[in-house]
């Protein structure tokens, strides 16, 4: 029986791009090895899922002795769906099933963000350099299979960590599996984290911003109302010949309240928008949502990220959204402090 990658090992999987997986053979069988040194030299080990690789077995009589292995006894019955065929000769952890291993031992902050990218358009992975070389042939040579993810690349014209993909899951099947895996282990945590989950966002920029307004003030947010995340919007035909399009997505979007405009906030990310086609792009983006009827918020990501600056930027959006804002107390800011420590991470080392 094949083997299934599981908690940390499965949510790298989960992250790499197809493009990558296209170049590893095949994982060598418990049977014909025995020592799992052929595994430990394997580049989905070296490259992908790091030294220690986790492997759920359903019988403890099933757990490895090599110490490169670290096995996850699954002491229920899984739910339907819960394990996947890969074409590594190997199993693994659906993403959902993953997440709730992972609530485990993350905090809820963590979770909530390893949510967002599940449920983006976004994935976040760094090749090795021995990986990026292997990429660059098979671009070459035109090799690159027809499901690859798109990457990203920045302002230097360099390829970046971040890659577009659709959605591993939906927010309603975050939601579901929260309700049919009550009582399992980590579904509170798991549960709780749902909760907080807006929507599918682009980057995780967008996470962490929809995180810092939609989080409650007595958990560091700002608790503003609730917003849509990458809502499409049909362009009237005036607009579209301002924007050159017919159509586009706001990265947040708040419906009107109390008289005031809708408003939307669009996440200026370094990577996305640092160059001429790209601010030309989104100026004439701006002028088209606002000649129909839309304010419209440009915030970078140094406005989010730095305390000082993302200070004011909370109390201009306070007053487009016509709600008076509250100053917080030393207790709420320092919880404020202590969520934006958790959610300003390096991306990459998520779950790490």
């Amino acid at each position: 029986m094949e083997e299934t990658l599981c908690d940390i090992s499965a949510f790298h999987l989960h992250r790499t791009p197809p493009q990558v997986l296209a170049l590893m053979p095949t994982v060598p069988a418990a049977q014909t090895d025995k020592t799992r040194n052929r595994l430990k030299r394997h580049p989905l080990v070296r490259h992908v899922v790091g030294p220690t690789i986790h492997f759920m077995v359903t019988n403890r009589r099933k757990r490895s002795s090599a110490k490169c292995i670290r096995s996850h006894l699954a002491s229920t019955e899984l739910p339907f769906g819960c394990v996947q065929t890969t074409d590594l000769g190997i199993n693994v952890t659906s993403p959902l099933f993953t997440l709730l291993q992972l609530a485990q031992h993350l905090s809820e902050e963590h979770l909530a963000m390893a949510m967002y990218e599940f449920c983006g358009t976004f994935s976040v992975f760094k090749p090795s350099t021995e990986i990026e070389d292997l990429l660059a042939t098979a671009q070459q040579a035109g090799t690159l299979p027809a499901n690859s993810w798109r990457r990203v690349t920045g302002q230097d014209g360099k390829p970046t960590s971040l890659w577009q993909r659709s959605p591993l899951i939906s927010l309603d099947e975050l939601r579901q599996f929260a309700v049919a895996t009550k009582g399992m282990r980590g579904n509170r945590r798991f549960a709780k984290a749902a909760k907080t989950v807006t929507g599918a966002t682009a980057s995780p920029f967008e996470a962490q911003t929809s995180i810092l307004l939609t989080q409650s003030r007595r958990k560091g947010g700002e608790g503003f109302p609730a917003f849509t995340n990458n809502q499409r919007i049909a362009l009237s035909p005036a607009a579209s010949m301002l924007a050159n399009r017919s159509t586009c997505y706001a990265d947040l979007l708040f419906d009107q309240r109390k008289g005031k405009k809708p408003l939307i906030i669009e996440c200026q990310g370094r990577i996305a928008h640092d160059n001429t086609a790209s601010a030309v792009s989104d100026a004439n983006r701006t002028v088209a949502l606002q000649h129909m009827g839309y304010e419209v918020v440009l915030l970078s990501y140094e406005q989010i990220a730095l305390a000082d600056r993302f200070d004011a930027v909370k109390r201009l959006l306070a007053s487009h959204l016509g709600i008076t804002y509250r100053r917080k107390t030393k207790n709420l800011r320092k919880r404020e402090h202590d969520l934006r420590r958790n959610i300003f991470i390096n991306w990459e080392t998520l779950a790490a």
